[in-house]
């Protein structure tokens, strides 16, 4: 069990009260919210769903949002999970903003930040407002072709209702590494929320004795597919090579090439049974294929959270990692942390398992 400070804030991020409590373990999965859960003492001040907590001790941090609060005769029990998760929200979104050709989509992390901005922002509704400044990293180069799988469910009509968060945000992070960091500024009372992708890399030795390796699911291609040839579901005569270079991009060309080849074929069935139709198609399923797959090895790694190596506290969600483990290597994205007793538990890849969670701890 560890000691943390409980900090509680209203909507507008003012300062409510402050408990300390003991927990076994808190779950931030950026692409698998879990509901955590602890008790404090009973105290003067009320607050409740919706309002925002901070957990901290001298080695970790947490920020969340509160999902329920129920009092006790002594105690006041608290269930609370990721701030992120706070965009479960469906919203209308028009179709045309994505698309996998040059040009024709608004960028993805403008669109994010856009559709956060004005439902959480600048919402007409004073009570659905949050304090955000939400802003597109200037350091990265934004993504112009993107899709993300929306569609409407009327045929020809061109908006759909998804879910911000799970249909737009999981989506931009498991496909594109387009991720969100959070970083709540108490004296100005706001909270950043900067749209980014990760540049930083690290490499993980799994057979050093500072690591454990948890969890390793693996796909049967290790560093995943990096030559997909498309065949036309209409005329199995046209077909589009794809092949994936050092740097993680993709095109027809036939040189600088991953190796060893890990190849697949996939059948595309085009909208319309035009030559224009088929090549959209095609360069659709590679970005499904080549901004997935490759991140998709579950790997759990269980780290010292003082760790000078790899500092598991500092990593980024949508960091790439490759870990060298059992002579073989394995490459992942960073998508989640657990808090535990004396240790870190760091979540990689897109896929998820029933694993054994940690029991969430009360005082």
């Amino acid at each position: 069990m560890q000691q943390f400070s409980v900090d509680i804030f209203d909507r507008t991020l003012t300062y409510v009260t402050n408990e300390q409590t003991t927990i076994a373990s808190i779950d931030d999965d950026y692409i698998s919210p879990q509901t955590n859960t602890i008790s404090i003492s009973n105290v003067a001040e009320s607050f409740s769903a919706g309002y925002f907590i901070r957990l901290e001790n001298d080695k970790t941090e947490f920020f969340g949002v509160i999902t329920d609060v129920s009092p006790g005769e002594v105690e006041t029990t608290i269930h609370f999970s990721s701030f992120i998760s706070i965009f479960r929200e469906t919203i209308l979104f028009y179709l045309g903003y994505q698309g996998t050709e040059a040009g024709h989509s608004v960028t993805l992390e403008d669109r994010i930040r856009a559709y956060i901005a004005a439902y959480y922002v600048n919402h007409a509704d004073t009570y659905v407002r949050l304090p955000l400044r939400v802003y597109v990293d200037p350091n990265i180069t934004q993504t112009n072709k993107w899709y993300v799988g929306i569609i409407s469910n009327k045929e020809g009509f061109n908006y759909a209702t998804p879910d911000i968060y799970t249909d737009l945000i999981v989506p931009a992070l498991k496909k594109y590494g387009v991720s969100i960091v959070v970083n709540p500024d108490f004296n100005a009372r706001q909270i950043d929320l900067k749209i980014t992708k990760s540049s930083k890399t690290l490499n993980i030795d799994g057979n050093q004795d500072n690591v454990t390796v948890r969890t390793l699911k693996f796909n049967d291609k290790p560093l995943g597919t990096n030559r997909l040839t498309l065949v036309n579901g209409n005329n199995a005569n046209q077909q589009i090579t794809y092949y994936v270079h050092p740097d993680r991009s993709f095109d027809t060309n036939n040189t600088n090439r991953i190796t060893p080849v890990a190849f697949e074929t996939r059948i595309v069935n085009p909208s319309e049974n035009t030559q224009a139709a088929f090549q959209a198609a095609a360069l659709d399923e590679a970005y499904n294929v080549f901004s997935g797959n490759s991140w998709d090895n579950l790997i759990e790694l269980e780290v010292d959270p003082d760790d000078e190596n790899i500092r598991p506290m500092e990593l980024e969600i949508g960091q790439k990692i490759t870990l060298w483990y059992e002579n073989a290597t394995y490459s992942s994205m960073l998508t989640g942390k657990i808090i535990e007793d004396n240790c870190i538990v760091l979540l990689f890849g897109s896929e998820r398992i029933e694993y054994t969670k940690r029991t969430k701890g009360g005082r």
